[in-house]
């Protein structure tokens, strides 16, 4: 009989694995449409960066990213077309001006640099390089703030400001991701019939779901990637915004728990008939959060020893 749900086990394993599939097919970047404005926005920041490092390097080689600011070159060009240029189309345009006056001193940098005088005034104030010191601040006891955090289930009836929320998520935003695509997504929830909604098909949170007043889902742009070999960075990519967040809500004095959503394709899709998530966002997890009380009681989670996880090389 454990044989059997063992090999059940895997069976469902390959029916989520095709939905996954399906997913990344329908929804995908694979396509490399640069009429979608979506798509070509991934693929601008995609390009641009690379161009940022090179122009970062203090080694740098003079030939270095040519290739990119010719696809970069194009890429704009679509966005010309459509006269519709996106955030990180014009973020774009300002790391190529600032690339091409690098190569100013070669016929195929003076070319670039007078094609792109024409649509100069779309070009963002951000993007490029910036010097900067090496930081002073230090937290005083980082030990506190680290180990000091915890699962909050059960809040106060403190209601977390829109604009402490937006605080937070801007300074999450900070967290690194493949190429800097930030493809993340974050759905607020405050109605209590959309929290009871989609808490009814995540199963961690039984004894307390019914006093969460405010829930995130926080997700990852499926268009945001391109290779088979970017197949699992969509989560990597989420998974790494998810801990940005939970960090910055602490300090902000926000509590938070994590309810995951390991999901099979059926709840899934459920959860989407639910609540209006756009189909191309994949689910990373979910989020209750709000103001802890006075004292409240939480589970220990008792870390294993750090032997068990390290290993020096």
């Amino acid at each position: 009989m454990n044989m059997l749900k063992s090999f059940g086990r895997l069976i469902f394993c390959l029916f989520c694995m095709l939905y996954d599939f399906f997913r990344f097919t329908r929804y995908g970047g694979w396509r490399q449409n640069m009429r979608d404005k979506q798509e070509r926005n991934y693929a601008s920041v995609r390009v641009y960066h690379s161009l940022e490092k090179s122009l970062s390097l203090t080694e740098r080689n003079p030939s270095a990213g040519g290739s990119n600011a010719k696809l970069l070159k194009k890429i704009l060009d679509r966005a010309e077309e459509s006269n519709d240029y996106g955030f990180q189309d014009r973020v774009a345009l300002k790391v190529l001006s600032d690339f091409s006056a690098q190569i100013a001193d070669s016929g195929e940098g003076i070319a670039l640099h007078h094609d792109l005088q024409h649509i100069a005034h779309e070009a963002s104030k951000e993007g490029g390089i910036l010097e900067v010191e090496l930081p002073t601040f230090r937290l005083e006891n980082p030990e506190s703030f680290f180990l000091g955090r915890h699962s909050i289930r059960e809040f106060s009836d403190h209601i977390v400001e829109d604009d402490q929320l937006k605080r937070a998520i801007h300074m999450a935003m900070k967290a690194p991701s493949v190429c800097n695509r930030q493809a993340w997504h974050i759905y607020d929830i405050d109605k209590p019939e959309l929290i009871k909604a989609a808490l009814s098909l995540q199963n961690g949170n039984r004894g307390f779901g019914h006093k969460v007043s405010r829930l995130l889902i926080i997700s990852s742009d499926l268009k945001a990637f391109v290779s088979y070999k970017e197949r699992y960075q969509h989560w990597i990519d989420g998974g790494i915004f998810s801990m940005s967040l939970i960090l910055t809500l602490h300090s902000l004095g926000i509590g938070s728990c994590c309810l995951n959503w390991s999901q099979d394709a059926t709840t899934d899709l459920k959860l989407r008939k639910s609540l209006p998530i756009n189909p191309e966002h994949s689910v990373m997890m979910m989020l209750a959060i709000g103001y802890p009380k006075e004292m409240n009681k939480v589970c220990q989670s008792a870390r294993r020893p750090i032997e068990e996880i390290y290993t020096k090389l």
